[in-house]
């Protein structure tokens, strides 16, 4: 099942269409490594200034980004 997530962040909201769930019961969880992604492109929206509406497909994300572009210099060494 696919879901349209939408993060606040200082300046505006990033809405990621088609973040795959998995459905508990009542409950739907993302992938532990899809919610990583999508955090730390919120961090690059607020470390750029970057205001308003963003929206970006999981799809995009994950074909532009790794969840290790988004680890400190320093996490990446080791």
């Amino acid at each position: 099942m696919l879901i349209t997530n939408k993060r606040q962040f200082d300046g505006g909201t990033l809405v990621v269409t088609g973040v795959p769930v998995q459905k508990c019961e009542c409950d739907e969880q993302m992938l532990l490594n899809d919610s990583a992604l999508i955090a730390g492109y919120v961090r690059l929206l607020v470390d750029r200034s970057i205001i308003g509406e963003v929206t970006v497909s999981m799809q995009d994300l994950k074909q532009k980004f790794t969840i290790q572009d988004f680890l400190p210099k320093e996490a990446q060494q080791h």
